[in-house]
């Protein structure tokens, strides 16, 4: 990126913006080159590397937004982009959300490689390749990917911010299923990313796991009727519903339209005191950091959940200005539950009748956290044994019921790089069969 200066870009951005009479401005211009190894249908296939580059260009003008997206950092472009911006502020409703960071000292932050280490990406891609070839001969490996990419994010605004950072990060993702005499599994995936290649590829969060699970799923079945019961819900799972109860209960829509059951809980006991969520961007905690939120920030380490309580809402500076309340200091990512002090054998072992749930496959739930769906890549659970690879499986339930009546959470976590996620243990589940 020797050629590149982002950080040139976005100063010559803000001086055309104030030019064409903006009152406040920012921008950010990101550029990405990745390096991407491919395994496909069973066989290395691929060596690519593409080049991205984005920029974003806003304007105000009073409490009026214009906004232009581009990816050409010629001057006559900028030039352009600039003018259009501004003249989308002229045109737009006011609206009193709208505004940018204050003034905050500059700083940068690098992290990662600098170049790929292709030597090594061969290695590990071929070490996985071999592996499951050996430990899983029925596995279909449908596409593995492995890429490097190097990131740099520049920002500035007009009430002097300034933040540059720049990141190395490898990851990998793997999409497979089974196939034997007995019949084929659901596909599954899996995948991680981290600054470095000191692990193999198949102990990157628990895909070797996930792996070994798949192919036990080519003979799936069903049962009879209905039940409730419990369910233990696997890392990749629990990142999906936490992921949904942030956006439908804690992040800014539902708060500015109201419709977040969460509204008036802030310093509230919301669900069980046996769960614990933290939004850490930085460092201790998280592998790949983030300098900045998207609003122009600097991030800090915060709590939303501690122990059960409400502690911070998960809001950008314009849900702040909206709806009057904080806003959310970590940018609401980077997301962190914290372990428990049972093992996730002990839990199935505790489970009279339930699922182990791999994969949840359903739309949106509801405002309220209302829930249903297939549960795909699961097994029965029956007195404390896991009983049978599961097919064409209902569940349903409430979010927010479901992270109330928390059991127990697994003492073990997978980190998969920017997330860190245990297995969970609750019960009051709808699980019906044919």
């Amino acid at each position: 990126m020797s050629k590149f200066d982002g950080m040139k870009n976005v100063e010559f951005i803000l001086e055309q913006l104030k030019k064409e009479g903006a009152d406040k401005a920012a921008c950010s211009v990101n550029k990405s080159i990745k390096s991407e190894m491919n395994i496909d249908s069973g066989n290395l296939s691929l060596y690519r590397t593409t080049e991205n580059v984005s920029v974003v260009i806003k304007s105000l003008i009073d409490t009026r937004k214009g906004v232009i997206t581009g990816n050409d950092l010629s001057d006559s472009a900028i030039k352009e982009n600039a003018c259009k911006a501004v003249e989308l502020s002229r045109s737009s409703e006011k609206d009193d959300g709208n505004d940018i960071s204050p003034m905050q000292p500059a700083e940068e932050l690098s992290v990662g490689d600098i170049e790929p280490d292709n030597e090594k990406m061969y290695e590990r891609l071929k070490e996985f390749l071999d592996y499951t070839k050996s430990e899983y001969p029925t596995l279909q490996l449908n596409q593995c990917i492995l890429d490097f990419t190097r990131d740099e994010k520049n920002y500035a605004n007009s009430n002097g911010v300034r933040f540059k950072e720049t990141q190395g990060v490898y990851s990998f993702g793997a999409m497979f299923f089974a196939k034997d005499s007995k019949g084929t599994s659901s596909f599954n995936y899996s995948g991680a990313s981290h600054l470095n290649l000191n692990t193999p590829l198949k102990d990157w969060g628990n895909i070797d796991e996930i792996m070994k699970q798949n192919c036990e799923q080519t003979d799936t079945k069903t049962f009879e009727g209905a039940f409730t019961g419990d369910i233990i819900i696997t890392p990749a799972s629990v990142m999906d519903f936490i992921n949904t109860a942030v956006s439908l209960f804690m992040s800014d829509m539902p708060l500015i339209t109201g419709t977040s059951i969460w509204k008036d809980k802030l310093g509230e006991k919301v669900i069980s005191s046996l769960f614990t969520l933290r939004s850490n961007p930085r460092k201790p905690g998280i592998e790949l950091e983030n300098l900045y939120t998207n609003d122009g920030f600097k991030t800090q380490n915060t709590t939303l959940i501690e122990k059960g309580i409400l502690k911070n809402f998960a809001l950008s500076l314009y849900g702040a200005k909206k709806t009057g309340k904080a806003r959310c200091v970590s940018g609401g990512e980077s997301l962190i539950i914290e372990g428990g002090n049972e093992s996730k054998d002990s839990m199935i072992k505790n489970v009279k009748r339930g699922i182990l749930l791999g994969r949840f496959s359903g739309g949106s739930p509801a405002s309220n956290g209302d829930f249903s769906g297939i549960a795909k890549n699961s097994y029965l659970i029956e007195n404390g044994k896991i009983t049978m690879p599961l097919s064409e499986t209902m569940i349903a339930g409430n979010l927010v019921k479901m992270l109330s009546e928390i059991i127990t959470v697994s003492k073990e976590r997978i980190d998969y790089g920017n997330t860190i996620l245990p297995w969970i243990h609750s019960t009051g589940i709808t699980i019906s069969g044919n």
